[in-house]
């Protein structure tokens, strides 16, 4: 994925797709960038701002008495992720998992009680 500045198309050119929700499968209008043509993410699986991740890497740190490098490369390679910084077409369930994936890969700790 590269950045963009997503900017959201108009109410006429949005597009139907499914939305899964926890009892119903519905069909709902999506609006998606028209720089990059991502679809955004309106289902309840809403994900979180690069912010909530570096805070959560905060409180887990304290947890667990990280180290300075273990932070700083945990840290860095959250920047670098392209799902953990954009919110626009990406699911909070794929971002879990990622962030799992890179906190286990520095700390090899279990941080299930802390993702939410």
């Amino acid at each position: 994925m590269t950045k963009c500045s997503h900017e959201i198309c108009g109410k006429e050119e949005m597009v139907w797709l499914p939305v899964t929700e926890l009892n119903n499968h519905s069909i709902e209008k999506h609006p998606w960038c028209i720089h990059c043509g991502l679809v955004k993410n309106i289902s309840e699986d809403y994900p979180r701002g690069i912010g909530y991740w570096m805070n959560l890497l905060s409180s887990i740190s304290i947890h667990y008495q990280l180290t300075q490098c273990q932070k700083r490369l945990i840290a860095k390679e959250i920047e670098r992720s392209d799902h953990l910084d954009d919110t626009f077409g990406t699911y909070g369930s794929l971002q879990k998992k990622i962030f799992k994936k890179i906190f286990k890969k520095y700390a090899n700790i279990d941080i299930d009680s802390f993702v939410y």
